[in-house]
């Protein structure tokens, strides 16, 4: 009897545990299922806030664009003005204009070189760097001298390269030697852009054709002193010598490559929801459509 009784009462504890374990399963479970809810919610919440943010930059856009004698500067400020603007609109927003990164896909070896000296690096570095990019843009596996194809990279346990065009910035973070080069990814970018003389970095600049070390000392004294860089002729002028000569021996490539005024605008918002900032994010691309801006590109994440 006392066995029966022993037996019965390990079955009940038994039960007991077994009955306790489901529930905390099951409580835990369902407590997850509402955090992940709620977190559905914040990001579609932070998605509304975010496009809300993008209709009212560009409904700001288009009151300054809808004067005609002030609508080409207005154009040319647009991420100063878009900021007074929309200060008070619960986001926090970015506006970057075109033309201020070269072009990684299209840009010859020599161009890639001068840029990365231009920033700083060693004549060896900007060749390895120009190597690995070349290598991981081109169709074939045949490593350059001082570049890296897929044997390398299957060495190192890496992706393998393209073997084709970029498809953004944030490729770069793939290449030899880019890996943690933030500078790189400021100064490159995967679109065909013509460049904003007035604002595009130096090293962005030195690597045109014609930019001669005078010509960007007279870019960066311009831009100290608050004066417009202006045409490709006004610069001509203010240099002598052989720096005039080169700029002007490359004048008719320059003006296909370069601008006096940007061609389009990125404007990203990021939402903030329950004080946990940049939770939805919304970045639209703007070009200029007479009295109005344009979207032409849009994308949001998470």
């Amino acid at each position: 009897m006392r066995r029966r009784q022993g037996f019965a009462l390990l079955v009940v504890l038994s039960v007991m545990v077994g009955a306790v374990a489901l529930g905390v399963a099951l409580s835990t479970g369902a407590g997850d299922a509402v955090a992940t809810a709620r977190a559905r919610v914040r990001l579609t919440r932070g998605a509304w806030i975010a496009d809300g943010c993008i209709a009212r930059a560009r409904s700001a856009i288009g009151d300054l664009l809808a004067d005609d004698r002030t609508a080409a500067s207005s154009w040319r400020r647009l991420d100063t003005l878009v900021a007074v603007a929309t200060v008070a609109i619960g986001c926090d927003i970015v506006t970057e204009p075109s033309g201020v990164r070269l072009d990684v896909n299209s840009s010859k070896p020599a161009q890639l070189q001068a840029l990365f000296v231009a920033a700083g690096n060693s004549v060896a570095r900007a060749d390895s760097l120009v190597g690995a990019l070349i290598d991981w843009r081109d169709s074939d596996d045949e490593a350059r001298p001082l570049g890296a194809e897929r044997m390398w990279y299957d060495a190192a346990g890496r992706p393998s390269p393209r073997n084709g065009a970029l498809a953004s910035v944030d490729e770069l973070r793939l290449v030899r030697g880019l890996e943690t080069d933030s500078v790189a990814a400021n100064l490159l970018g995967a679109e065909h852009e013509r460049i904003w003389l007035e604002r595009a970095p130096l090293p962005v600049i030195a690597a045109l054709p014609g930019m001669s070390a005078q010509a960007l000392t007279v870019i960066a004294e311009r831009r100290q002193f608050g004066r417009a860089v202006g045409e490709l002729a006004a610069l001509a002028d203010d240099l002598g010598g052989a720096a005039r000569a080169l700029l002007l021996a490359h004048y008719a490539e320059l003006a296909g490559l370069t601008t006096n005024s940007p061609e389009a605008w990125t404007i990203t918002a990021c939402a903030t929801v329950d004080e946990v900032k940049s939770a939805a994010c919304v970045e639209v691309g703007l070009v200029r459509a007479g009295a109005r801006a344009a979207v032409v590109r849009r994308r949001s994440w998470p």
